[in-house]
């Protein structure tokens, strides 16, 4: 799934609509946040540590409606800017954002809840394992399974709302990925892909999705 899609497709499922302000953890380049704002008419607040991501998701915002209410702040999830700590969010948005981060996983959902109001929704789409996606054949390296994600969620004082495995959404865009690698005749980018395929189906890499309430 591209990020858009995830967007609108995970945006639905934590029922997002026009009263909602999202905290967009690990913005990325701003596609999800951009999308949900235009898709459901809320509001999102991006952070990212990487000043380059910022730099780019603030471009594509710049291309978009002045209607569109969405704020891109560079930071880490473990010393938020100023300006973010002191919003309270309807909703926390986690994608692909905490597959690296596997020894702080419970840190950094923690600090989804700290965002949320009560009752609030986390909704988390990520890598799962057991390998890490990137290094897939590195032994040494993981990513957390998707038992891990929904037991540390429930552990952070959420009530599981959605839990799906969606790696077969994950085999689909990157199948479509390895036909245009091959178009292309790129090969570092078909071997990458062809590598990733193989793991998907052997289930070493998969996708999860969950949406959870804050109690």
């Amino acid at each position: 799934l591209s990020s858009g899609i995830n967007a609108e497709y995970g945006g639905t499922l934590g029922q997002l609509d026009t009263r909602s302000i999202v905290l967009d953890m690990g913005c990325g380049e701003g596609t999800p946040a951009i999308t949900m704002a235009k898709q459901f008419g809320c509001k999102v607040v991006g952070v990212d540590v990487s000043e380059n991501n910022i730099a780019s998701a603030r471009k594509f915002l710049s291309e978009e409606s002045s209607t569109l209410n969405v704020q891109f702040h560079e930071g880490n999830f473990f010393d938020m800017p100023a300006r973010v700590q002191h919003e309270m969010f309807t909703h926390v948005w986690a994608q692909v954002s905490f597959f690296h981060t596997h020894a702080h996983l419970r840190r950094c959902i923690d600090v989804a809840a700290s965002m949320l109001k009560s009752g609030g929704t986390f909704i988390l789409v990520d890598y799962c394992g057991p390998r890490h996606p990137v290094f897939t054949r590195d032994t040494s390296k993981s990513a957390p399974d998707m038992n891990e994600y929904i037991q540390t969620v429930k552990d952070a004082g959420f009530n599981i709302l959605v839990q799906e495995d969606a790696s077969r959404h994950f085999l689909a865009g990157t199948t479509f990925l390895r036909k245009i690698a091959g178009e292309e005749k790129n090969t570092v980018e078909i071997n990458f892909y062809d590598g990733r395929i193989s793991s998907i189906k052997e289930k070493l890499i998969g996708m999860v999705i969950i949406v959870a309430q804050k109690k």
